[in-house]
């Protein structure tokens, strides 16, 4: 009998385990997929958007700079990756010399400068729809976003006000 309850209780226990585990599952790959369904960068302009309060106007011409910024710059980016892949795959080679290495980071470096360049006039852009009431706000977001963003280990949307 002893015996008995035993099974019982661990029966039990593991019924409870396998609910919770489903219940985990069922948040992590329905729940939270669809809370990230707009992609990586589609929330940070939305944020934006909320954070100023656009109007339908600046918001399509938002929008519009948006998709140009992100056409101009995808081929900088890729170009600073293909170095970047070359820069350490001289790691690789055991005749390595820092004239190669130099050479390919101050491509790099070259290339972000171009990147750092283009964000600056997208911001000055994005500045030029705000209205007399948004200036002030867009100056603020863009100076957290620039000391809290992911490459500073913060999030912009974790202080929102």
């Amino acid at each position: 009998m002893k015996q008995f309850t035993q099974n019982k209780v661990l029966v039990l226990l593991v019924a409870v385990l396998l609910i919770a585990n489903l219940a985990l599952m069922l948040y992590f790959f329905v729940f939270r997929h669809n809370h990230n369904a707009g992609g990586p960068s589609r929330p940070v302009s939305d944020f934006i958007q909320k954070q100023l309060g656009f109007n339908a106007s600046q918001a399509s011409r938002f929008q519009e700079l948006r998709e140009e910024h992100k056409e101009a710059v995808k081929p900088v980016i890729d170009d600073m990756k293909k170095l970047k892949d070359s820069l350490y795959s001289l790691l690789q080679k055991p005749e390595l010399n820092d004239t190669m290495a130099v050479n390919l980071i101050d491509k790099i470096g070259e290339r972000q400068k171009e990147w750092e360049l283009m964000i600056f006039h997208h911001f000055q852009k994005v500045r030029a729809i705000c209205d007399s009431g948004q200036l002030p706000k867009f100056d603020t977001l863009v100076r957290r976003m620039i000391t809290h963003g992911p490459w500073h280990g913060g999030n912009p949307h974790r202080n929102r006000e």
